[in-house]
C-alpha cells in the first residue's frame, strides 16, 4: 500500500546516464589509403531518431545551422517486470545512513528491465560502420557496469547491459532535395533494481530525494 510519503531516489535517470556515458567518446576518422586525418567525437544526446532524423531535413534558413552528421541518440523503449531475478518481496535490509544518525531499514528492491535503444545516424555507411565496429566488441552480447547504491553509505550495484538486436535502414532514394541517412539502431535490456521508501528506526518515513535521506 502507498505510505503518502514523498520518496526519489533517481534510480532510473541514474541508469540512463550510465548507458548514455558508455558511448560518449567515440571518435571517428577520414582516411586517405591507409592513412587517417580529421578525427571527430560523434555527439550524442538523449532522444528519439525521428527527432533528429526531421531536424535534419528543415529548411532552417540562413540563421541557423543544419543538424550533422555523424550523430547517435538513445532513449527508455520499455520497463517490465523481471520475474527471473525475483526475490522475496518481504526481505528486509538494516543499515545505517550517511545523512540520518540512525539506522534505516527498506524492503527487498523489486527487479526490473529496461529496453534501451541506441541510434547511429550517418551520411555514408564508412562513418556508420566504424561508429558500429567500436561498439559492438564490447558485448559479447552482454556488458555489465557498476552503479552507486542506496542501500547504506557504501553499496554499489551492477548493472548488467545486455544487447539484444541490431538493424540497419535505410530511405534514400536517390533525390537532390532530401539528405541521405543512414540509421543503424542497436537495441539493449538494462537489468536493474528500483527501492521502496525507506523508514528510519524509531521515527518512521524518511523522505528521500535524488538518494539523499533526511527525517520526515
Amino acid at each position: 500500500m502507498l505510505s503518502g510519503t514523498h520518496f526519489y531516489h533517481a534510480t532510473i535517470k541514474r541508469i540512463v546516464s550510465v548507458f548514455g556515458t558508455i558511448f560518449n567518446n567515440i571518435i571517428i576518422g577520414r582516411y586517405d589509403g591507409t592513412k587517417m586525418s580529421n578525427t571527430m567525437r560523434v555527439p550524442i544526446s538523449y532522444g528519439p531518431r525521428q527527432k533528429f532524423l526531421s531536424r535534419m531535413n528543415q529548411d532552417l534558413g540562413e540563421q541557423r545551422v543544419a543538424i550533422k552528421l555523424p550523430r547517435m541518440s538513445f532513449e527508455i523503449t520499455s520497463i517490465d517486470y523481471d520475474t527471473a531475478t525475483k526475490l522475496n518481496k518481504l526481505n528486509k535490509t538494516l543499515t545505517p545512513h550517511k545523512n540520518i544518525d540512525k539506522k534505516t531499514t527498506m524492503f527487498q528492491s523489486v527487479p526490473y528491465t529496461l529496453g534501451m535503444q541506441l541510434n547511429i545516424m550517418a551520411r555514408n555507411q564508412e562513418d556508420a560502420l566504424q561508429i558500429v565496429e567500436q561498439i559492438l566488441p564490447t558485448f559479447s552480447p552482454e556488458y555489465t557496469v557498476t552503479i552507486k547504491g542506496i542501500e547504506g553509505p557504501d553499496s554499489k550495484t551492477d548493472v548488467p547491459i545486455i544487447l539484444t538486436g541490431t538493424s540497419i535502414q535505410d530511405d534514400y532514394e536517390g533525390d537532390f532535395q532530401t539528405r541521405r541517412a543512414i540509421t543503424w539502431t542497436l537495441d539493449f535490456t538494462v537489468r536493474g533494481y528500483l527501492y521502496p521508501n525507506i523508514k528510519g528506526k524509531g521515527f518512521g518515513d524518511v523522505v528521500v530525494q535524488g538518494g539523499k535521506a533526511k527525517k520526515a
